[in-house]
């Protein structure tokens, strides 16, 4: 943006790796990104939740989309992947 003369932060921002030797990464991703995913009214809370966290992981190097998580994963490995991405908030655990 010109007027604040500031660049998001998208860098790798935590690393976990699956047995197998996959490798995802953590990285930013904008708040208009975040916010155009919860605003649409054509997804469902499931389907918010995996857009955005295919919006937030990069697999060996590589971005991936809704349809890369659910048909490269198994649903245990989607769930690593989720709680890896979207960790809770310890404040209300």
């Amino acid at each position: 943006m010109e007027v604040l003369k500031r660049k998001a932060e998208l860098s790798v921002k935590d690393t976990m790796k699956f047995a197998d030797g996959t490798t995802i990464e953590l990285v930013g991703i904008t708040a208009r990104r975040a916010s155009e995913i919860a605003n649409n009214k054509k997804l469902s809370d499931f389907d918010k939740g995996i857009h955005l966290t295919a919006a937030k992981i990069q697999v060996n190097g590589q971005s991936v989309t809704y349809d890369d998580l659910l048909d490269c994963f198994t649903d245990d490995e989607l769930t690593k992947i989720i709680q890896f991405a979207n960790p809770e908030d310890e404040k209300n655990v």
